[in-house]
């Protein structure tokens, strides 16, 4: 896989998510919790679906079966409008401690995106996480213990600044994967020697250089 180094950025369709959430916030309630990590599900204990605005922070998405993140939604994110019993199953998210949250019912999300002709925007917004979810699923398949953390380095390179402060490298990549602790050490520890990627305290701070074709 020899094109990791030219991996075109997924767009995420801002103008879509601002008009959602603007139409959502009149009928959300906040979604308190104590300054800690927290997990939450899609369909809550009454069988009820929800959906969670997320304006501050990031939301980690977990797949149950296997107990691995499969995706990170930062704010301005809409999460739960997909609202099926059978994906509500296999997810549960996890906010981060300064994260900020609305959730309301998913009827009357639905409700609301009727009245206001909102289908567009929902179209747009779940064709850009689709292409997340496929994007994901791309970075694990065919792919060399080398390529695959390049391919999750380059991903972790886009976050903000103040976000790539907080994950460590290895456990960044190591969540997301089913690879070997020592594989991805003695990847990530070649390419810093080899001047490729600049990490401090187990931190990435920038990608110096496109990552070899070969290893």
């Amino acid at each position: 896989m020899g094109h990791f180094n030219n991996r075109s950025v997924i767009e995420k369709p801002m103008e879509s998510i601002h008009r959602l959430m603007t139409a959502f916030v009149s009928m959300s309630k906040p979604y308190l919790h104590d300054g800690k990590s927290i997990e939450a599900r899609l369909k809550n204990k009454d069988a009820e679906f929800k959906v969670y605005l997320v304006t501050k922070g990031r939301v980690d998405i977990w797949r149950e079966v296997d107990n691995r993140l499969v995706e990170t939604a930062f704010a301005p994110s809409v999460l739960g409008l997909q609202g099926s019993t059978y994906r509500s199953q296999y997810y549960h998210l996890k906010f981060s401690s300064d994260a900020e949250i609305s959730t309301l019912p998913l009827q009357a999300a639905m409700k609301i995106i009727e009245q206001q002709s909102l289908w567009r925007d929902v179209f747009y917004y779940q064709g850009y996480l689709n292409d997340r979810q496929l994007h994901h699923e791309s970075l694990l398949i065919n792919s060399s213990t080398y390529e695959t953390v390049c391919l999750f380095l380059k991903d972790l390179s886009y976050y903000p600044d103040s976000e790539r402060a907080k994950l460590s490298v290895a456990d960044y990549i190591l969540q997301r994967s089913n690879l070997a602790r020592s594989g991805v050490m003695k990847v990530l520890a070649d390419l810093r020697f080899g001047g490729y990627i600049d990490i401090q305290h187990g931190k990435l701070i920038k990608i110096l250089n496109s990552f070899p074709r070969n290893y």
